[in-house]
């Protein structure tokens, strides 16, 4: 489950950073390239830190956990209500989506990750090499 939440947790970082250049890309009002900048670097720092207490061996952080699928549902509604236009639109959806994952991965992680998820990396991997 800590890998899981890990490697979902840094896509989601990596498409937030993505979704914050992306108005550079499309042509968009003013309104949704502000939400993108704004509501992605709250995502990538969200959902990042998510990752790195995964990574480090710690339960991520319940309110960044709920901050980056908080994010992600904004990023996947804004869209919608400021800029519906075909191409545009099916990027943000599918981007918001996995930013959501990265938040909704650490939740899960954090409530049923169990004792996997309280271990430091080198405990796991001695623990999987037999020591």
């Amino acid at each position: 489950m800590v890998n899981a939440t890990k490697w979902v947790g840094l896509a989601g970082t990596v498409v937030s950073i993505v979704v914050i250049f992306l108005p550079s890309v499309f042509s968009v009002p003013h309104t949704q390239a502000l939400t993108n900048l704004l509501v992605g670097e709250i995502a990538a720092l969200a959902v990042g830190h998510s990752a790195y207490r995964a990574a480090s061996g710690k339960q991520a952080a319940p309110l960044a956990a709920v901050a980056g699928v908080v994010c992600g549902l904004v990023l996947t509604v804004s869209p919608i209500l400021f800029y519906a236009v075909d191409p545009f639109l099916t990027v943000m959806l599918v981007l918001g989506l996995v930013v959501t994952a990265g938040g909704a991965a650490a939740i899960v992680d954090r409530y049923l990750g169990g004792e996997e998820g309280r271990q430091t990396g080198a405990q796991r991997i001695a623990k999987r090499a037999g020591n």
